[in-house]
């Protein structure tokens, strides 16, 4: 059964926003000019979708991202899906 959760963050800062997407999704990361590149990971699992912003499909990791989404006060609903 998969889960969808939509959710929003509201106005806060940039800054926080950023930080928060960053460690949900992961990002890519270049040093030294971009000689060297690292791939970050985020907390989503592999295989989720994201059909529109701030909506997310899941199978597995829900309550870890719902832990995610209280730690930033995003407001969010979650429903079960077929």
């Amino acid at each position: 059964m998969k889960t969808l959760i939509c959710y929003s963050l509201g106005s806060i800062e940039p800054r926080l926003r950023t930080k928060f997407h960053r460690e949900l999704y992961g990002y890519k990361d270049k040093s030294n000019h971009g000689r060297y590149n690292y791939e970050r990971k985020g907390i989503l699992p592999k295989g989720y979708k994201k059909p529109l912003d701030s909506v997310l499909v899941l199978r597995s990791k829900i309550r870890v991202v719902i832990d995610h989404l209280k730690r930033y006060n995003a407001k969010f609903v979650v429903y079960k899906v077929c």
